[in-house]
């Protein structure tokens, strides 16, 4: 364990919906790393799911300031942030975007694991009763999934710190109330510790960059060497012609330019995915 690179660091994951413990068995078992939470660090301020404070930098642009932040509150040259997105684009499906940054200050790394993912959880949807809300509340696991509600005249009244159906009843019933005739909003709460499927993806990015930072350069030795991108163009088995199927994968270093390609098992992509024989 002490030959790690990270053995004994302290690592900042900048979060105030516990994170930090999604971290830690992977950077721990896999680095000898501990991972905390710092004190006094408000996340919010960079955007929140329910929409109170509108985001307003992309999603590596907000984990790289609030990863920063945290490492100057804990007082740690290494330092973790992630972000998460959800759109429902595609109207019954939800779209779950997950950026996992890591930054070492010594080193001058920062390096980024990423999945897209579709999330098992529906979009938000606008009701008009109590039992509208108690249903969707069911049907997404509630109180263990949490939700928000939204309403008034612009969206501004706000709940989402509900735990139990007799409070989902009465904040309900409260927005009816002074709200008649308005749209009201359910949507899951897709805060980490609140969302048991988006904890789940940062776990497992959590393992992919402990897993990366233990595996060297093989040209100057720095950790981090991971997949840093794919190729695609796999020929068509039918006419010969590059598709848009992926047919390798990139690996890199976070500190000099020495990449590795790693072709696919498939070497041909069915005429499905070709653009010439299925235009």
């Amino acid at each position: 364990m002490s030959t790690l690179p990270y053995a004994g660091a302290r690592v900042a994951f900048a979060t105030m919906h516990g994170k930090e413990q999604l971290a830690q068995g992977p950077f721990y078992d896999t680095l000898g790393a501990g991972v905390v939470a710092p004190t006094g660090l408000d996340t919010d301020q960079f955007g929140t799911f329910s929409g109170e404070i509108v985001r307003t930098l992309s999603p590596r642009a907000a984990a790289q300031v609030k990863a920063r932040l945290g490492m100057h509150l804990a007082d740690t040259p290494y330092g973790l942030a992630s972000e998460g997105s959800f759109s429902s684009g595609l109207g019954f499906l939800v779209e779950h975007h997950e950026v996992l940054l890591f930054i070492d200050e010594i080193r001058g790394l920062e390096l980024v694991e990423a999945t897209i993912a579709t999330s098992p959880l529906p979009p938000a949807r606008p009701i008009a009763t109590v039992d509208a809300a108690l249903t969707y509340a069911t049907a997404i696991g509630y109180p263990a999934q949490g939700l928000i509600l939204r309403g008034g005249a612009a969206g501004e009244i706000i709940h989402k710190n509900l735990n139990s159906l007799e409070a989902l009843r009465s904040a309900m019933s409260q927005l009816l109330l002074h709200t008649p005739g308005r749209p009201i909003v359910i949507s899951p709460d897709y805060r980490a510790h609140r969302c048991a499927s988006r904890a789940a993806v940062i776990i497992t990015l959590a393992e992919n960059m402990a897993r990366r930072l233990a595996t060297p350069c093989a040209r100057c030795h720095t950790p981090g060497f991971g997949q840093v991108g794919i190729e695609r163009g796999l020929p068509c088995s039918d006419c010969g012609e590059p598709t848009r199927v992926i047919a390798a994968d990139i690996f890199g270093c976070g500190n000099c330019p020495h990449t590795l390609r790693t072709a696919r098992a498939s070497r041909v992509a069915a005429p499905q995915w070709c653009d010439s024989c299925n235009p």
